[in-house]
């Protein structure tokens, strides 16, 4: 699979003061006006976007969940979000209806290593978010 040059926006959840009343975090958020860009590369051929899922709340229903895959030398961690792909010439290329950039969880990163055992990029598997911010 041919990869191509893009850049990606990593984003943290930020943890607000708790209350010590209800035990809740209401400050919470997550941080979209500071991400950290990295480079990364994405296939063309094959993103995933066709993965079927059983919907348990809805019980026998099926629903296909679009689901991207990148490589690149930052290792994410599983509770970080990643939008704002752009490729080369800087545009965008997941955007949702209304032009905005689309928003994806990281469900797996999995170290790609060469043949004396280092690490040289790491593949994230992402899937969409469900409520785009």
């Amino acid at each position: 699979m041919k990869r191509y040059e893009l850049r990606a926006d990593i984003y943290k959840f930020v943890l607000g003061e708790q209350d010590p009343d209800s035990g809740s975090f209401p400050d919470s958020t997550w941080d979209y006006e500071n991400p950290r860009t990295v480079r990364a590369t994405g296939g063309s051929v094959r993103t995933w976007q066709s993965i079927e899922k059983f919907l348990r709340q809805d019980q026998g229903i099926y629903a296909n969940e679009s689901w991207i895959q990148l490589f690149m030398p930052f290792r994410p961690d599983l509770d970080d979000q990643i939008g704002g792909i752009k490729n080369k010439a800087g545009e965008i290329i997941y955007a949702n209806e209304d032009g905005t950039a689309t928003v994806f969880n990281v469900r797996g990163v999995f170290p790609q290593v060469d043949v004396n055992g280092k690490t040289i990029d790491y593949q994230v598997v992402c899937a969409r978010v469900q409520i785009q911010p």
